[in-house]
């Protein structure tokens, strides 16, 4: 694989771990973001929802869901995915995954 200069930044949450609270990348990192669920407790896609962040791939197989989210422009965004019980609306409650995204020039 040539070297693009793109640095890859791989942010990964399974099931009972902390949560990230914030990460720092320069403009045009990538960060690749893997949320492990299970089948009947899954994430929902991984959403940009602030700041200088695009979702350029994505995926989902059996409750997890992948996203490769790209830095665009200086300033501070924000990636969130939320989880829910699947196989009874009176099930546990919903879970929020969110990380605060800091882009550098």
């Amino acid at each position: 694989m040539a070297d693009d200069g793109v640095r890859r930044v791989e942010v990964t949450h399974r099931p009972g771990d902390a949560q990230n609270s914030s990460l720092r990348v320069r403009v045009g990192d990538e960060v690749l973001v893997t949320l492990h669920g299970s089948p009947g407790y899954g994430w929902n896609p991984v959403e940009v929802v602030a700041g200088p962040l695009t979702i350029a791939d994505a995926g989902a197989v059996e409750g997890t869901v992948r996203a490769t989210v790209r830095a665009t422009g200086a300033g501070e965004g924000e990636l969130r995915s939320t989880s829910s019980f699947r196989g009874d609306q009176f099930g546990p409650q919903t879970r929020l995954w969110r990380l605060l995204v800091h882009v550098s020039a």
